[in-house]
């Protein structure tokens, strides 16, 4: 009996294992799924990042920094920001040295000759340059910078000095009047619509410039 037990013990069938023969085409396919994942994330970042890269590119393209060693010292020099400086010159002249208004007001910043002879009188600097210096780059930056300066002293405030760059002393008049500035140091109206724009413009350029290059 034992003998026979043995041998149906032994002849027992044994339990087949079967082998999917898919188990390892999941894993292929799981493979190539996280490889095109993969693929198609650095394509999105790549595009992202020529995207924000070109965005850069043309932003700087419009708001350049040419004549940056004058602008910088001048910068120092009358305690000015070098956004308002850049602002004040692309406004003014898109950075052409030789732009020429129809009033006559000459190079980067602008400056009328009559203003700059005054402002040369007040330096003691009356002969060492001449009207034509205007178009001098960086006799042009320095007087302007010492202009926008100046308003800024006699004003007080960087709207007063911007506006009053482009309308002169005029703006003693519009602080004087209630209805524009409610203090006489405020100037929350400006009648002239070419001033009000271009301070708007000046404005909107200096924020383009600190998001640019100095923030």
């Amino acid at each position: 009996m034992a003998q026979r037990a043995r041998r149906t013990g032994a002849n027992r069938p044994r339990a087949r294992r079967y082998r999917s023969k898919n188990s390892g085409g999941g894993v292929k396919v799981f493979a190539a799924v996280f490889a095109a994942v993969v693929v198609a994330a650095a394509a999105v970042i790549f595009v992202m990042n020529f995207y924000h890269k070109t965005e850069s590119n043309l932003e700087k393209t419009a708001y350049p920094i040419e004549y940056s060693n004058y602008v910088e010292k001048a910068a120092k020099e009358y305690d000015l920001e070098p956004a308002l400086i850049y602002a004040v010159i692309r406004t003014e002249s898109r950075f052409n040295p030789d732009a020429e208004s129809s009033v006559g007001a000459r190079g980067l910043m602008q400056l009328m000759p009559s203003s700059f002879e005054w402002l040369a009188e007040k330096r003691g600097e009356a002969d060492k340059y001449t009207v034509d210096d205007l178009f001098n780059p960086k006799v042009n930056i320095d007087y302007g910078c010492y202009l926008l300066r100046y308003f800024y002293d006699y004003y007080g405030s960087e709207k007063c000095a911007v506006a009053a760059y482009n309308a002169g002393f005029t703006v003693s008049e519009w602080l004087a009047d209630s209805n524009l500035s409610p203090d006489g140091m405020t100037l929350e109206t400006i009648p002239y619509p070419e001033t009000s724009e271009y301070v708007e413009r000046v404005q909107d350029a200096k924020q383009k410039y600190i998001k640019i290059y100095f923030s």
